[in-house]
């Protein structure tokens, strides 16, 4: 028999709804009413678990309509219509966001058994949740779960000065430029002594991976150490280093296993981790985690 009701549409507009971005849309910092609902590290938030509830509830309401259990339909109805009212009065600043006449009314005429009105108000709902997701998905992300790089402190390695992560950074990109200036000006021996600089920097990369990743880092998951700061990339760098001592620099297996540096690691890095930074940047102070 088909089902009266497509059930999976319950659970894909909620999560996955189809947004679209205006040209001139704003990425802008989350009220500071929810921060309290993301103080606990470790935890999953308690935001989370509340949009967690609505969804769960929300989905079940149709599986028991496609089901013409009407009363299980509206036990669960009843369960997301509480869970969608404490969510608006968790966050007063975006209580404007949700219909909470909309969520009546579609109780209502699931009580009543009336299909058509009921999912014309699930629409209404579903609607709130996505507008919602479209203006804050991004920024509740970029605030709460993307660490501010302003926090971390590290160890360089050559002089022994603990450095801000930016300065760090800057240090380590400059000491592989050099690598590839003094080779260039065929000053071998410099170059040799940069990839050693260089190196060891890379190295010290991974304690900043670990800063976030603590649970991948000690489960020894290749995710992290094996990619972007993994052995890999020091083994280019010991390969470039025997052309050098051979007396005769290999200027095409240089520049392959230069590249596969800058791209494997370097540029892939940065796609994932620079976009929340820059935005964390922008807001300045405001960025600042709970």
């Amino acid at each position: 028999m088909k089902p009266k009701f497509p059930v999976i549409a319950g659970f894909i507009l909620l999560f996955v709804p189809y947004i679209t971005y205006s040209a001139d849309f704003l990425i802008q910092t989350p009220p500071k009413s929810l921060d309290k609902y993301y103080s606990e590290r470790g935890k999953t938030p308690e935001w989370i678990e509340q949009m967690r509830h609505i969804s769960k509830s929300f989905g079940a309401t149709f599986i028991g309509m496609d089901q013409e259990n009407w009363e299980s339909s509206l036990k669960s109805a009843q369960d997301f219509g509480s869970a969608y009212q404490k969510a608006a009065e968790m966050v007063p600043e975006w209580k404007e966001l949700f219909d909470l006449k909309a969520s009546e009314n579609f109780i209502a005429n699931i009580k009543m058994q009336n299909a058509e009105p009921a999912k014309q108000f699930r629409d209404k709902v579903e609607k709130t949740c996505s507008q919602c997701h479209q203006k804050h998905n991004i920024s509740v992300w970029v605030r709460y779960h993307w660490p501010s790089t302003q926090t971390i402190k590290v160890l360089d390695p050559i002089d022994e000065q603990e450095l801000d992560y930016n300065l760090f950074m800057h240090r380590l990109s400059s000491s592989f430029k050099n690598i590839e200036i003094l080779f260039e000006q065929e000053k071998y021996t410099e170059s040799w002594q940069a990839i050693e600089i260089f190196s060891k920097r890379l190295r010290g990369l991974r304690s900043v991976c670990a800063k976030c990743h603590v649970t991948e880092w000690s489960r020894n998951s290749t995710t992290i150490k094996d990619f972007f700061v993994g052995d890999d990339m020091v083994d280019s760098l010991q390969q470039i280093k025997k052309t050098f001592a051979s007396g005769t620099p290999d200027t095409k297996l240089f520049r392959k296993k230069m590249e596969h540096i800058s791209e494997q690691s370097c540029k892939m890095c940065h796609l994932i981790h620079q976009p929340a930074a820059i935005i964390q940047r922008a807001w300045g102070k405001t960025a600042h985690h709970p």
